[in-house]
């Protein structure tokens, strides 16, 4: 199987997929640093064997890179 640019990641650098919170998975807060969003950035569409990210989830962040 060949991955396509739809298919969801399983690793983000620096951030335990497994252990994104609600807010961070619903959009709220970033994924990166868990500031509240008040403007953003898509960091792609990702998915984790446990936690809240079961089903594929985008994930968002800091419109200004935060690390």
């Amino acid at each position: 199987m060949t991955a396509t640019t739809q298919d969801p990641r399983t690793a983000l650098p620096g951030v335990d997929l497994e252990r994104v919170t609600f807010k961070q998975a619903k959009g709220s807060r970033c994924a990166l640093c868990g500031t509240p969003l008040t403007a953003d950035r898509s960091l792609g569409t990702f998915t984790a064997d446990t936690g809240l990210l079961t089903d594929p989830t985008e994930l968002w962040a800091c419109a200004r890179p935060c690390q």
